[in-house]
């Protein structure tokens, strides 16, 4: 009893010398071995499992002061229980087999440890290592599995779970693998749970740990749940093992233990919970009820005490306990007081509603129930119980709780409420020695426990309302059941029935005879009748089986439903039940007869009273007359002050009785009572029934549909609906256009000419809202019904095509119009033409046209619109025309509709010459081309441009569509790609002959398209207009790339009018060709194979001009030095100046725009110089060839351009190589400047004259490049020449060309009579002269 040795010193980390050569061999020689927990004051510390476990980082000497102690030994343990983790995952079995033995004296330390994170990780320890020895842990099971069992009932949630899934992997192998588990440890799994049960307390269960005493005590009350639990699980395991010998021994010794008892009356819920748990299942075991048998007394005193338990873990064992007392016992009741202590306890938990715990102990309340007898209640009378009972447990649904019972208990409660009512009813019925005071009890108890709660139920806002209601209608279906059965004794349930049904007679109509009812009275009542109707005499989920007499045989249910297998077994609904709605009906009829605002809400439980019965019989009963007409009178004159859904519930319940009528009687109300009503949603609620199935299929009332009232009610229906946008409405539309079998409709053709018109005015109208969808959506689903039979008038079939025709034009998809609709709406027309339900005449043609007209000049139109008018108007050519058999007509027809759509004032030829002409004068003052044909007028603005690009674009657009071959699809050996009977050929519908009408066309677009472009290049346009050319431009592209022949003929017919030389845009139109296949493959080399064309083509035939003027518009695109002194137009020898002049210009913008010139490029250069140097010596001698100090007006227009040509060479020579002229030229420049000023000065005031103001761009230009240059050698040194022709040029003929100029322009700028529509001319002049004025010498100008 000494103190201990005292040992040698302590290595680091307990790490001692090995003892062996082995030990030595596996630690290493400088490998300190592992001991897991230091030797602490707790006693739970480890010693070295094995050799070499030493593989994690080692613990820390020692610990932050501010840990406390307690704080570190948590850390250390953990420490080492993840150390053991790692260690078994990496150690093979012969090395875990060598900490086996250990391991059970540590696991019963941990599995209990006070610290939460140490018990899981204890769990997951022994899960891991379980998992790996297997059979290994044979020998140790007996030291584990009560620990480990017990684990699984660990408050601490993931580390029961572990030991619980460790258990079941463990013991898997078959069902009974547990329970054998459980008979081998038997012996240690009770002396485990008593010793913990009735030994230990928190300071035993605590010794050499430091605790405080809140941790002692949670670790006590944890191993006391977690033992209890342990035994119920064993007992739960071994309840079937027939030998229990040991199991008994061990189990008398606990209960014979006082300290046992006293876990019943524990403060903690769940320790108590355990113990009742555990008892329950002593109690439910054959075998050991021998041994609670000696404490019968307390176990049922103990159990009985505390059945007013509101602790919801704890209820339900208790409850248990008490119905295994009741069976296994039959003097159950011996011990208790029943008066003084089991009553009031089960009177408290009835009122409380069970303590909120409804769920737990209801489904109790009927086997508690059935074991009570009148001998078992001592004292106390039996009926005076079960008053006492109902009236307590009727409490739980009457009185209020703060807060309210949930859903759930309310259910429960009810379900318990009345299983025991039927039950004690059905035990009364079944008794043979029932007298009158039971039967007056019965009465009573069917007052008090169902009527009186009816009563009150009816006017209260309770939650119980429904249930009880079911079940009180359920009950009722019960008792009559039992009676048409036979199975009613003494007529028990006949009186309960009779009684039933004369106080609801009296609840029912005694409320609702008052002046006022309330809306929440009305509802209920209805509801009350609703569940009578709908009674289902079975329960829903019954706890027990009721008994069944001898005799009595339950038929086998067929599979039906619930509404069904009432009225099957209920015989009051069509009694009792039916007069009681009958008065009901009559009730509210009154009122609602009366005006005013509750009118309306007495019509809505009308309708759902009348729903239950339909029999002429019914409907006679509520009236004093009985007839049924009187019946049909009273409801129709309900209709006049009611609201729309009570005037629809009255329409429904008049068409419901009127079959009951002979169809004569029928049919003459509905024409002179019920179609002469004047309320327009009654007349909407007639039209439905009369437009429906069967009454629509009815000749007499086909005869109703084409009267003149019904006529004009569908024609306001139809107007209204283009208003609100009523979906009942619409849909009432379209029932009148549902069509017989012999393909008529329900109303006569005014009647549809009426509901078309009014449907249409939307269409017409800006889309503001979704009404366009609706109604165009509606006349294109009802389209081919009314062409057919002449459902509708010719004149109207046609005005809805136009009007159809004209909106698929006008309108694209936008916020309040979809694809879809417009889809519609499109296909409708187009199958309307295909199916010739719509013929086209001269007249209708020139209504389609004028259309087109009308929406190509109302606005500036976006591309988009303008593709989608060609789609449709393409669609209008083909659909009109593909049912004309022969195929010469057919084509005339197609040339002759065309010619129809696309003819407009707004592209005439004139126009077209006219906008050439504009656009060549702009072209020409930019500079780029030489306008070599003459033409006299160039004026036009934008207001009228835009108009003729539109149509244009329509028409162009239009044969576009008609004409274009789409590609072949390309076929591939592969099966998916292959060609179905479903494939449509796009080309179907496409033209493949071709007028002169329609190339003619399409060739004035062309040209038009050209000249566009032209616009486009040399004017700043708004962004509709520059979008509107870019369209039409790509669709002319598209067409001269498709493969048709028809561009065959098309790029023969431009390279013909450009080799006539009658038209510069001829010339423009050539570039088109680069898009022909046989261009378009070479891309970007097309250009320049066309050129090559071109020259070979027009020089040959001498078109030299065209030539020309067809190079300058594909100069841009030509690559440097695509022309050159050898081109074939050098070998010629023009008649013209300005050919030549012009070619020169060409070669020096192919061959001098680069970064890289060659020394033979020079002579491109000279040759130039040496043309300029001829003409100079010409002039010489021919005076007025370059027309010094004339007036221009009278001159030939071609000489003028020569001349024009001429300035514009000097002006790029001077621009480009000043220092490559000779004084000849030099002395040209200056004199023909100084003579050309003074034509201008001459001719400024005809400025309108194209070839006029090209002349004066031409002079102001040429000024404006010597004055720079002059400028620019004033600066630098130069060579003595050129010094001279400045000195010259200053002193001689710098003050004149400078006055002249100013004059000139000044004289320009304040012209006060421009015409209408050159207005753009006279602004391009201005913009085009004004850079020049910034080069005037102002000296010379304020010198005058």
């Amino acid at each position: 009893m000494g103190g201990k040795t005292k040992q040698a010193p302590r290595t680091k980390n307990n790490a001692k010398p090995s003892s062996s050569s082995r030990t030595a061999e596996l630690l290493g020689s400088n490998t300190p071995i592992f001991v897991g927990f230091s030797a602490q004051a707790d006693g739970g510390g480890l010693v070295p499992f094995a050799p070499g476990f030493a593989n994690t980082e080692q613990m820390p000497d020692s610990f932050d002061a501010n840990i406390s102690p307690q704080t570190q030994i948590i850390l250390r343990k953990l420490r080492a229980l993840q150390e053991i983790q790692e260690f078994i995952e990496v150690s093979d079995l012969d090395t875990l087999k060598n900490i086996l033995p250990l391991w059970p004296k540590y696991y019963h330390n941990l599995a209990s440890d006070p610290e939460h994170n140490v018990r899981e990780l204890c769990q997951t320890v022994l899960q891991l290592l379980m998992s790996k020895c297997k059979r290994a842990m044979a020998p140790y099971l007996k030291l584990l599995v009560p620990v480990w069992v017990a684990s699984r009932f660990d408050t601490y949630a993931p580390a029961a779970s572990i030991a619980s899934q460790s258990f079941r992997d463990t013991f898997a192998g078959n069902a009974n693998r547990t329970k054998e588990v459980c008979l081998h440890c038997q012996t240690e799994i009770l002396e485990y749970a008593t010793r913990n049960l009735t030994f230990h307390t928190p300071a035993t269960l605590s010794l050499g740990k430091n605790l405080t005493p809140e941790e002692a005590e949670q670790k006590y009350q944890r191993v006391m749940i977690c033992s209890l639990k342990l035994l119920s699980f064993f007992m739960e395991q071994t309840a079937l093992t027939e030998d229990l010998s040991q199991v008994k021994e061990g189990f008398a010794s606990l209960v014979a233990h006082q300290k046992f008892w006293s876990y019943a009356k524990h403060k903690v819920p769940p320790i108590k919970a355990a113990w009742f748990e555990c008892i329950y299942h002593v109690l439910q075991s054959v075998a050991l009820l021998d041994v609670i048998t000696p404490q019968k007394t307390q176990v049922i005193t103990l159990s009985f005490q505390f059945i007013d338990e509101a602790d919801p873990v704890v209820a339900p064992h208790i409850w248990g306990c008490v119905l295994l007392l009741q069976s296994n016992f039959e003097d159950w009741y011996v011990p208790l007081n029943i008066r003084k202590a089991l009553l009031p306890k089960l009177s408290s938990l009835l009122r409380n509603a069970f303590n909120r715990n409804a769920q737990a102990i209801c489904p109790n309340l009927l086997p508690f129930l059935s074991k009570i007898t009148p001998g078992s209640l001592q004292d106390v009378d039996i009926y005076e119980f079960y008053q006492r009972f109902f009236d307590d447990m009727k409490l739980a649904i009457t009185e209020k709780f703060d807060p309210p019972l949930s859903k759930s208990d309310c259910t429960v409660i009810h379900n318990s409420y009345f299983e025991c009512l039927r039950f004690l009813l059905q035990q009364i019925n079944n008794s043979k020695e029932r007298d009158a005071k039971v039967d007056e009890f019965v009465c009573g108890l069917l007052q008090r426990n169902l009527l009186e709660p009816i009563g009150w139920l009816l006017k209260s806002e309770s939650a119980h309302v429904k249930n009880f209601f079911q079940h009180s209608s359920a009950l009722v279906a019960f008792w009559d059941r039992q009676i048409n059965n036979g199975l009613d004794h003494g007529a028990l349930y006949a009186k309960l029935l009779n009684q039933f049904w004369t106080r609801i007679f009296e609840l029912v109509t005694q409320d609702l005879a008052a002046e006022q009812v309330e809306e929440q009275l009305l509802s209920h009542v209805l509801l009350l009748v609703q569940d009578l109707h709908m009674a289902n005499p079975s329960l829903e989920s019954p706890s027990v089986k009721f008994a069944v007499e001898d005799g009595e045989t339950i038929p086998k249910e067929l599979p039906s439903t619930p509404v069904k297998r009432a009225q099957e077994s209920a015989a009051f609904i069509q009694n009792e039940l039916k007069q009681l709605v009958v008065k009901l009906v009559r009730i509210c009829l009154d009122k609602a007869s009366a005006v005013g605002d509750s009118s309306s809400r007495y019509v809505e439980q009308v309708r759902t009273l009348t729903k239950m019965f339909s029999d002429a019989q019914f409907y006679k009963s509520l009236t004093d007359l009985t007839e049924l007409s009187e019946t049909l009178d009273k409801f129709v004159a309900l209709l006049g002050h009611l609201n729309d859904e009570a005037s629809e519930s009255v329409v429904e319940i008049v068409f419901e009785i009127l079959p009951l009528l002979s169809a004569e009687q029928r049919f003459e109300y509905i024409e002179k009572t019920l179609l002469k009503l004047p309320q327009h949603r009654v007349q909407n609620l007639l039209l439905h029934r009369l437009l429906s199935y069967p009454l629509c299929t009815e000749p007499a009332v086909r005869q109703m549909l084409s009267s003149p009232e019904t006529c004009a009610v569908i024609a306001r229906i139809a107007e209204e609906v283009v208003v609100d946008n009523n979906r009942e409405k619409l849909n009432l539309l379209h029932k009148c256009f549902f069509q017989t079998d012999s393909g008529d409709i329900l109303i006569n053709a005014a009647t549809v000419d009426k509901i078309l018109l009014a449907m249409c005015g939307p269409l017409e109208q800006p889309l503001t809202n979704d009404m366009v969808e609706v109604c165009g959506s509606f006349i294109a689903q009802i389209m081919p019904v009314i062409c057919g039979n002449d459902n509708s008038s010719l004149d109207v079939r046609q005005q809805i095509f136009l009007k159809l025709y004209k909106f698929s034009l006008e309108h694209r998809p936008e916020d309040y119009l979809s694809e879809d609709t417009l889809w519609e709406i499109t296909t409708c027309w187009q199958d309307a033409l295909s199916s010739k339900d719509i013929q086209i005449d001269d007249g209708m043609l020139k209504s389609c046209a004028k259309i087109v007209e009308d929406l190509a000049n109302a606005c500036e139109l976006k591309a988009d619109n303008l593709d989608g008018m060609a789609e449709a108007m393409a669609k209008f050519v083909i659909c009109s025309t593909e049912n004309i058999e022969d195929e010469e007509k057919r084509l005339a027809h197609v040339d002759e509709t065309i010619l129809a759509l696309l003819t407009s004032p707004l592209k005439t030829a004139e126009r077209v010459i006219k906008f050439e002409n504009h656009c060549v004068f702009l072209e020409a003052l930019e500079g780029s081309v030489s306008a070599g044909v003459a033409f006299e007028s160039s004026s036009m603005e934008k207001e009228e441009i835009v108009p003729l690009l539109q149509r244009t674009t329509i028409n162009f657009s239009t044969l576009y569509k008609l004409v274009y071959q789409f590609p072949p699809p390309q076929v591939t050996d592969e099966a998916d790609d292959e060609l179905t009977e479903d494939y449509c050929d796009p080309n179907a519908d496409v033209l493949k002959k071709w007028s002169e009408c329609l190339i003619s066309e399409l060739l004035q677009c062309i040209r038009v398209a050209g000249a566009a472009e032209s616009w486009m290049e040399v004017s700043q346009l708004e962004s509709s207009a520059e979008e509107l050319v870019l369209f039409l431009s790509e669709k002319v592209h598209s067409f001269m790339g498709n493969s048709s022949e028809l561009v065959g003929i098309v790029k023969q017919r431009l390279e013909l009018a450009a080799a006539q030389q009658s038209s510069v845009i001829d010339c423009r139109l050539l570039g088109y060709l680069t898009f022909c296949p046989q261009y378009a493959a070479f891309e970007e080399s097309a250009t320049i194979l066309l050129h090559e064309d071109l020259a070979e083509l027009l020089v040959t035939q001498g078109a030299l001009k065209a030539y020309v003027m067809s190079l300058q518009y594909l100069l841009p695109k030509l690559s440097q030095k695509a022309i050159g002194l050898s081109s074939a137009i050098m070998r010629t020898e023009p008649e013209n100046l300005w050919v030549k002049a012009a070619v020169f210009h060409c070669l020096l913008l192919n061959n001098f725009e680069g970064e890289v010139n060659e020394q033979t490029d020079r002579n491109i250069i000279a040759s130039a110089v040496q043309f300029m140097t001829s003409v100079g010596e010409k002039q010489a001698n021919q005076k007025d060839l370059l027309h010094y100090n004339v007036e221009l007006l009278k001159q030939p227009y071609e000489s003028v351009l020569n001349t024009v040509e001429f300035i514009k060479l000097l002006t790029q020579v001077l621009n480009r190589f000043p220092y490559e002229l000779s004084i000849k030229n030099w002395d040209a420049i200056r004199i023909g400047l100084s003579s050309w000023v003074l034509t201008v000065s001459k001719s400024m005031a005809h400025y309108n004259d194209p070839k006029t103001s090209l002349f004066i761009v031409a002079v102001y230009q040429l000024f404006a490049a010597l004055i720079s240059f002059i400028r620019t050698e004033k600066q630098k040194s130069s060579t003595e020449v050129l010094k001279n022709m400045v000195d010259e040029w200053d002193s001689v003929f710098a003050k004149e060309v400078n006055v002249v100029l100013f004059k000139s322009y000044y004289h320009l700028t304040h012209e006060t009579n421009v015409e209408s529509g050159i207005q753009t001319c006279y602004k391009a002049l201005l913009e085009r002269l004004t850079p020049t004025l910034e080069l005037l010498d102002y000296g010379f100008v304020y010198a005058v």
